[in-house]
């Protein structure tokens, strides 16, 4: 353990350099990666799902709901090559009221701390993505279960997550700052085909996008098929644990 951390202390960029640096995000579409080759690319970090909600896909094939058969794999494969690794939950957000919206939260919360266990140092924070379809959730509804969410992840696991999102996904809370306010939770935003991203919440609320996903069609070595490719505006380190 010490010997790992002392080679990805070795590997880390500067704050600087780590603007530099592309990314991934992957999931069981991926299925198995191999990550040593992925190791011998530029990619410096990757955000990897751990687990899913209930809803959209998850109901076509209901057992690759919860939590992500290839999470663990992933997350070691990707650690172990010197690549800043992070977990994500892919939220299906649902409920007819905040009572319910709050009760559903809770349970998806639990399943990705559940797969999560523990952060480690100089993992990534852990992220929630939040977009379509929101069942039907109010304006108010949707903010009531990501604030459940974020609260219960970060009560567990001592870390504030971080958003992704895009524009018309983020639409359906009110466009709502409250969670950009004061750094309070990173923005992860998804916008392809374009010079910038186009960036909700009023520019997230003045602080901007810290990591941009713009493409669904890139192509890494040691995965087959596509794989979303993403790049920072802030370094390495103001997106991970400390």
């Amino acid at each position: 353990m010490v010997a790992l951390g002392l080679a990805l202390a070795a590997l880390a960029p500067g704050p600087a350099a780590a603007q530099s640096v592309p990314g991934i995000d992957v999931s069981r579409f991926q299925e198995a990666i191999d990550w040593e080759r992925v190791g011998e690319t530029r990619i410096g970090f990757a955000f990897v799902q751990a687990s899913r909600g209930n809803g959209g896909d998850c109901t076509v094939v209901p057992d690759r709901c919860g939590a992500d058969e290839f999470y663990g794999l992933n997350y070691l494969g990707a650690r172990a090559e010197g690549i800043r690794v992070g977990a994500y939950h892919r939220a299906f957000a649902s409920g007819r009221g905040p009572k319910s919206a709050r009760r559903d939260a809770k349970v998806e919360a639990n399943v990705f701390i559940e797969v999560v266990g523990e952060l480690r140092e100089r993992d990534l924070l852990p992220a929630l993505d939040v977009e379509t379809p929101f069942g039907d959730l109010s304006k108010r509804g949707l903010r009531t279960w990501v604030r459940t969410w974020l609260k219960r992840v970060r009560r567990k696991l001592g870390e504030r997550p971080i958003i992704y999102t895009n524009h018309s996904s983020w639409q359906a809370t009110g466009d709502t700052t409250k969670f950009a306010r004061a750094g309070r939770h990173p923005l992860w935003v998804a916008n392809y085909g374009v010079e910038s991203p186009s960036v909700p919440a009023a520019n997230w609320n003045g602080a901007g996008w810290s990591v941009w996903q713009y493409t669904s069609s890139g192509h890494v070595k040691g995965i087959e098929g596509s794989v979303d490719k993403n790049r920072l505006r802030v370094g390495l380190d103001e997106i991970s644990v400390r």
